[in-house]
């Protein structure tokens, strides 16, 4: 199970919980994410797959140009955003 508490310790990043990601400036992207992670950098990427891997957490990562169709507007799950 993913813990909001260890990521956030472990991890330099941005985290928000019932998030539209519309407020993030991801394009073409309309929903809400059950969590949003924004990583500070590649190394804290990897930091974050890690711990969602390791916790069966399901996620996804896209860019701010991507182009991502989540069924029923939601994705259940992390949803990791770099720049």
């Amino acid at each position: 199970m993913l813990k909001l508490e260890e990521l956030r310790k472990t991890v330099k990043c941005e985290v928000f919980v019932q998030e539209e990601m519309a407020k993030h400036d991801i394009r073409k992207v309309e929903g809400v994410a059950d969590i949003l992670i924004k990583p500070s950098g590649k190394k804290e990427l990897k930091k974050v797959l890690h711990l969602l891997r390791d916790s069966r957490y399901p996620h996804v990562v896209i860019n701010r140009k991507g182009r991502v169709l989540f069924p029923d507007n939601r994705y259940h799950g992390a949803v990791i955003v770099m720049d």
